[in-house]
């Protein structure tokens, strides 16, 4: 199944926001995960260098957006789910 979460254009701060919101969502999901649930200490590793990818991935977006010149932006974002195998954390 796929649903198209964003499809538009926006200004660039208004961008800047709407990903910010995005970034900080998943973001709080890993640190959750990591305080709340019985990890591995690879699982928490895991977590924990996912959170910094995203905390990477959110500056350079930024850094781009407000360093493109336009006033305008294009944004698309899709979701895809998929099932998977069960697996158990060992």
């Amino acid at each position: 199944m796929e649903s198209i979460l964003i499809n538009g254009r926006y200004t660039i701060q208004e961008a800047e926001q709407l990903l910010a919101k995005i970034f900080k969502v998943k973001t709080d999901f890993q640190i959750a995960k990591i305080d709340t649930s019985v990890l591995s200490e690879e699982d928490i590793k895991h977590c924990e260098k996912r959170v910094n990818e995203l905390e990477h991935d959110q500056r350079a977006i930024s850094r781009l957006l407000t360093q493109s010149g336009y006033k305008h932006v294009a944004l698309h974002a899709k979701l895809t789910l998929e099932f998977c195998p069960d697996y158990h954390n060992s």
